[in-house]
Order: C-alpha cells, then sequence, then structure tokens
C-alpha cells in the first residue's frame, strides 16, 4: 500500500474509534486493554497502545460513557460503560454510518436513486 492510501486508511480509522468504542462499551463494561485488544483483533486497525486513552477521555468528558475502578491481581482498573446520553449518540452515529455506507455501496454498485 502506498503512502498516501496508509494516510487515508488511518484518518479513517481514527474516526471510526470512537464510534467502535461506544459499541464495545455499550455491551459490557470493559477496561482499556481489552478495549485495545477488541480494536486490534481482525487486522483491520492499526492502534499503538496506549491511544485509545485520549479519546477515552474525550468521552467521558462528553458525557458519553462512565467509568468505575476495580482491583485486579494487585492492580486497580478503570471498567468503561456507556450512558444514556452515551447510547444515544452511539444509535444516532450508527444509523449514520449505516446510510453513508449505503450511499457508497449504492454509488459502486451504480444505483443512485436513493
Amino acid at each position: 500500500m502506498n503512502s498516501k492510501n496508509l494516510d487515508w486508511n488511518n484518518q479513517l480509522s481514527k474516526g471510526m474509534f470512537e464510534l467502535a468504542i461506544l459499541l464495545l462499551v455499550s455491551k459490557k463494561p470493559m477496561y482499556g486493554y481489552e478495549i485495545t485488544k477488541e480494536l486490534q483483533q481482525g487486522g483491520v486497525v492499526n492502534l499503538a497502545s496506549g491511544s485509545i486513552y485520549p479519546i477515552l477521555r474525550r468521552l467521558t468528558n462528553n458525557g458519553w460513557i462512565k467509568f468505575y475502578q476495580e482491583e485486579h491481581e494487585g492492580r486497580s482498573r478503570k471498567y468503561y460503560h456507556s450512558t444514556k446520553e452515551g447510547d444515544q449518540v452511539l444509535k444516532e452515529r450508527y444509523d449514520y454510518f449505516q446510510r453513508l455506507n449505503g450511499f457508497l455501496v449504492s454509488l459502486k454498485e451504480g444505483d443512485t436513486d436513493e
């Protein structure tokens, strides 16, 4: 892959991280490393360790997720979970993503009558 495509892929992935994290923590409380591993699974997302923490802080500051701390093997872990407001943001953004994806598919298939 050439560097311009790699740059574009990275930009697109960055825009999807908030949505992906909201999807994950809406299902069950998760700690940071667990979220990172889920995002890396499948090899689609290129994510450095620790790079999700600024996103988690932003989501927390927006009131879309909350966290609680729990001891695990002598270490404290922050478990993140979605709030009602976060669930609403997730629904709106996921719906938009679905519409955008459908539009791109229709462009590719040549059917733009929607």
